[in-house]
């Protein structure tokens, strides 16, 4: 019979979950903008990759980088922690990955992974600015969203207080970043970036792993890349 994922509000955070009563929370935050289909979808997909462990996955809504989004994801994670479950993990796909990152940075979790995620908004706006234009369409929606919730903030310092790059020493948990070679959507240097401020800050809990020849977007649940995500939950 096949599972599904029950809905729920908590703290006006929509949230679609599968319950196991197990060890083991897993908080699942899609790519792609905000989305309740999105969200429902992910956390069905994930079931009988993962049936043991608690599912929560965030319908965030839409907001400028690291606003109300990060909040919603904030949600889920306090909503994990209030169910007594030892192990609290998150898991972010594309834009989904970067606010597992930004989240990892103010919650008390387990461990991250990332996957072909942004890290550095900065950079980021540059490259979709000069090299991405069918990209810079979306991308300019969440930059003028977080214009104004940035107000009389100057946007490339709000950037930086939204950018996990420059939120790295504050990510205490362990990280697995996942990136394909051939991205051309969010670009490899993103993670790089990231891998490289974690070597400067002397963090030795994180790991990278480049996919030779992977684009973005590729899937989690099948092989290689699968085996890779399950080590990392049962090693942490």
């Amino acid at each position: 019979m096949e599972e599904h994922c029950i809905h729920i509000d908590y703290k006006n955070t929509s949230l679609f979950l599968k319950k196991t009563h197990g060890l083991k929370a897993l908080v699942l935050i899609h790519g792609g903008k905000a989305s309740t289909e999105s969200a429902k979808a992910m956390c069905e997909r994930y079931i009988p990759a993962f049936p043991e462990y608690d599912l929560i996955s965030i319908d965030y809504r839409f907001s400028g980088f690291g606003g109300k989004e990060l909040d919603d994801v904030i949600s889920g994670i306090e909503y994990a922690h209030s169910l007594s479950i030892p192990k609290v993990y998150l898991l972010g796909e594309s834009h989904g990955g970067y606010l597992a990152l930004m989240a990892g940075a103010k919650e008390k979790i387990d461990g991250i992974i990332d996957a072909y995620g942004m890290t550095d908004l900065i950079a980021m706006k540059e490259y979709t600015e000069k090299e991405n234009s069918q990209l810079n369409t979306d991308w300019q929606d969440y930059i003028q969203a977080t214009l104004v919730e940035c107000a009389k903030i100057e946007l490339e310092n709000c950037l930086k207080k939204r950018s996990p790059y420059f939120l790295a020493h504050k990510i205490k948990a362990p990280v697995l970043l996942l990136h394909g070679s051939e991205d051309e959507v969010v670009p490899l240097d993103q993670s790089e970036r990231l891998v490289e401020q974690f070597k400067h800050i002397g963090k030795k809990n994180f790991k990278f792993i480049v996919l030779p020849g992977y684009p973005h977007g590729f899937p989690l649940l099948e092989g290689e890349v699968y085996h890779i995500i399950k080590d990392f939950f049962e090693s942490h």
